[in-house]
């Protein structure tokens, strides 16, 4: 007995314009994967080198700071987190705080206090963090400025980026940008990093101390391997549909 056929014996058409618009979709939806997936891969990478920077400068030995930094360049990055010593005096009038920074969960500011160090440059100190007032919006008691000369051991790190829609003070500031800052003092400035103060000598009164970072490696990787996973199951399913749907059409059309 012969299979059914259309009139005349002519052929159906397979749609092949609705397979192909199948195939685009899987394509551009495997390809999104693939690009999400390697984003997550540069972030591990990053997070990576993140980590070893800290386990190869945090406790190495401290250098002068004028070795590491020069007056208006930036900070390589593979300087992050060692320590520098620098001697000079601090300046008080141009020290300033800066907002919306947290310790263990609660709000407050840092200190940052410009040093005039020997070499006639000011090299920014992070001299820690304080509590908000009772008030909720204006310090709590800022800790007197050492009035000698002062030795200061502190870890490098890079300027921060200016943040937008944010407006400072001459004593108020929202990030510790040091070109800004320098630009305001009009003195020769180590513009590229700023130090987290780690020792003092003679020893002063200061906020609380930043922590050694702990970064980890988070959940980039099994981020990463999942958008693979999801390109592939997905892009499979989406293909057994795509010929399911071209199976019934072409059944339709011959009248099966």
């Amino acid at each position: 007995m012969s299979s059914p056929s259309r009139p005349g014996g002519a052929r159906p058409k397979v749609p092949v314009r609705r397979w192909l618009g199948y195939l685009a979709l899987v394509v551009v939806f495997a390809a999104a994967c693939v690009l999400l997936s390697k984003w997550q891969f540069a972030r591990l990478d990053e997070v990576r080198a993140q980590m070893e920077r800290v386990a190869t400068n945090y406790d190495s030995q401290p250098a002068p700071v004028a070795e590491l930094l020069t007056p208006d360049a930036a900070l390589p990055s593979g300087d992050q987190w060692k320590p520098v010593i620098a001697t000079g005096r601090y300046v008080p009038e141009l020290q300033v705080l800066v907002r919306n920074r947290t310790n263990e969960g609660t709000a407050g500011f840092d200190i940052v206090s410009p040093l005039l160090t020997n070499e006639g440059v000011l090299f920014v100190i992070d001299r820690g963090w304080i509590p908000m007032a009772a008030d909720g919006r204006s310090p709590s008691a800022i800790p007197a400025l050492p009035a000698t000369t002062v030795t200061v051991t502190a870890r490098l790190r890079p300027t921060e980026p200016v943040l937008a829609g944010q407006s400072d003070t001459a004593t108020l500031i929202s990030t510790i940008h040091v070109v800004e800052l320098a630009q305001k003092w009009g003195v020769t400035t180590y513009t590229g990093a700023y130090g987290l103060l780690a020792t003092e000598n003679p020893e002063g009164v200061n906020g609380v101390l930043a922590p050694r970072p702990e970064i980890t490696e988070g959940n980039h990787l099994s981020y990463a391997l999942q958008w693979l996973a999801f390109a592939m199951l997905r892009s499979k399913s989406r293909m057994r549909a795509s010929r399911r749907t071209t199976s019934c059409s072409v059944s339709v059309a011959m009248g099966v």
